[in-house]
């Protein structure tokens, strides 16, 4: 997928992320949440938390991984603290 994909779910997932800021959350509990999203569909499986992170970068990731507008920060692999 492309950044541009990754990036148009970038505000539908901080909105839904607001209630977990400070949390820990799993790769598990990231794509529960993104398959919630409405319209997103089969999609959901493309969006991974690494793609919206602080502390690391994938190809094709969001415009906001590495940045202060980054949505996560992986602490260990899998785990992830919503920021």
């Amino acid at each position: 997928m492309s950044w541009k994909f990754v990036s148009t779910w970038h505000e539908p997932l901080r909105q839904a992320l607001i209630p977990r800021k400070g949390d820990v959350i799993g790769t598990s509990e990231w794509a529960e949440l993104v398959g919630q999203l409405p319209g997103i569909g089969s999609q959901a499986q493309f969006i991974h938390p690494s793609d919206h992170c602080i502390n690391m970068n994938n190809k094709g990731a969001c415009d906001c991984a590495e940045t202060d507008r980054a949505l996560v920060k992986q602490i260990s692999r899998g785990q992830y603290l919503v920021l």
